[in-house]
């Protein structure tokens, strides 16, 4: 009897802590669902309709797994046409010990189509995720990255990137207000042939978001009336011996006009004419005005042209030159 008990004591201790695991872990899936419905409503309220053909639930022991197979989003704002994105599958896990840390992986391709519009945007990729640290009440951060990127409509090529990255994060100083960092890794542009360009941002978008405990974005027209502002904390591109780099704040005005000033710091001005496009719109006299509308400066120790960018009355303003600008208002 005591060897019998010394065995059926650490089964009967295993067998109750696999089965409490197992309540727990039902228990937090149970709980997952319900989160993810009532986040499902809020965001159908809010004109973001997700749907899953077929979904399923798993990850047992360890985590909560969610897998959405032909997800469709229609994005329904009153203000633009109604734009549809289809996704082969997108999974979402998290971990049973850290439930606000969660990881989506999406499966391209992607097509999207807007109403009223005949083209076709389809998209594909080798990697795509995302994560995020959810809270009570908000968010704490996110990062996605996305690998070999691959953007067409009707077929004709918009981008194509190695890698492309975005962070985000609330800001510590105003909870509406977000950090954010991007970083693209040679990209193509359409059908460009000049050579491939890495890029970096640092901006706070201020005024982004409807509450701290609401992290979804307001539209154009209702982040300009909060007051809304980008503050470009660093922008800086490079393509070939051509490299940009730019500081400042823009606004729009209340009929969607670009507004603030720009710190523009260019190396190379040869190469970025030449880069952009720029040379064959501005003409053959393009470099010297350029350079007279600028001031010497440097870049990582390369001698550049400083350019104070000022975009005030729907114009942009460098040096002599004044530029019409549009509206990007809907």
């Amino acid at each position: 009897m005591p060897r019998l008990r010394t065995i059926l004591i650490p089964v009967a201790t295993l067998a109750v802590a696999v089965g409490g695991w197992t309540a727990i872990w039902h228990w937090g899936s149970s709980r997952a669902e319900d989160l993810i419905q009532r986040w499902l409503a809020a965001e159908a309220a809010n004109g973001r309709v997700i749907e899953c053909q077929n979904r399923t639930s798993g990850g047992y022991p360890f985590r909560l797994e969610i897998d959405c197979a032909k997800p469709v989003v229609e994005l329904r704002d009153e203000t633009r046409p109604y734009r549809t994105f289809r996704f082969e599958r997108l999974k979402v896990v998290s971990q049973i010990w850290s439930p606000g840390h969660v990881i989506t992986e999406a499966t391209g391709p992607l097509t999207m189509v807007a109403e009223g519009d005949p083209s076709v945007l389809t998209a594909s990729w080798s990697l795509a995720q995302a994560s995020a640290q959810l809270v009570i009440g908000g968010y704490d951060s996110s990062n996605s990255v996305i690998e070999q990127l691959s953007v067409q409509r009707n077929g004709q090529p918009l981008l194509r990137a190695e890698r492309t990255e975005f962070h985000t994060r609330p800001n510590r100083t105003d909870p509406v207000s977000v950090d954010i960092v991007a970083n693209l890794k040679q990209a193509l542009l359409g059908a460009q042939s000049t050579g491939p360009v890495d890029a970096e941002l640092q901006v706070v978008a201020r005024k982004l978001l409807r509450t701290p405990s609401r992290p979804q974005v307001l539209p154009l027209p209702q982040w300009q009336a909060a007051g809304g502002s980008l503050d470009i904390v660093l922008l800086k591109v490079q393509q070939g011996a051509a490299l940009g780099q730019a500081k400042g704040v823009v606004r729009l005005t209340p009929d969607g006009k670009p507004d603030g000033e720009i710190e523009l710091r260019v190396a190379n001005i040869d190469a970025a004419l030449d880069a952009t496009g720029m040379r064959a719109s501005l003409g053959p006299l393009a470099a010297g005005a350029l350079t007279m509308a600028s001031r010497p400066t440097d870049i990582d120790g390369k001698p550049a042209r400083l350019f104070n960018l000022r975009a005030t009355d729907g114009r942009l303003q460098i040096g002599p030159l004044r530029l019409a600008l549009p509206s990007i208002l809907p």
